[in-house]
């Protein structure tokens, strides 16, 4: 890799002039971007549910940790008020799976 580095700043290019490794790089780039979005997503959806369950008295369990970041396409929206109505974590996850 230094070898192909320093053979490109001899010849003034580097992998942006290559259109197949500039695609390479952005797809990465995206990829990557997408992961931190969803990563951040599920943190926050988390936060909130736990927020909420703490204001209510409602124990935090592991299990439901594990099992939030375990939902795939629930906004944060249903997630909260599901944890406004359930009476545990098992139930706010019976409510949230019954509306999907």
């Amino acid at each position: 890799m230094v070898e192909q580095r320093t053979l490109g700043a001899a010849e003034g290019t580097g992998p942006d002039d290559d259109p197949f490794l500039r695609a390479e790089l952005m797809e990465g780039r995206a990829e990557g971007r997408a992961e931190g979005h969803e990563a951040g997503r599920l943190e926050a959806q988390s936060a909130a549910v736990m927020q909420v369950f703490k204001s209510r008295g409602l124990p935090v369990s592991a299990a439901l940790l594990r099992r939030l970041a375990e939902l795939k396409g629930v906004s944060t929206a249903a997630l909260v008020q599901a944890a406004l109505e359930c009476r545990d974590h098992e139930h706010l996850l019976r409510l949230v799976s019954d509306r999907q």
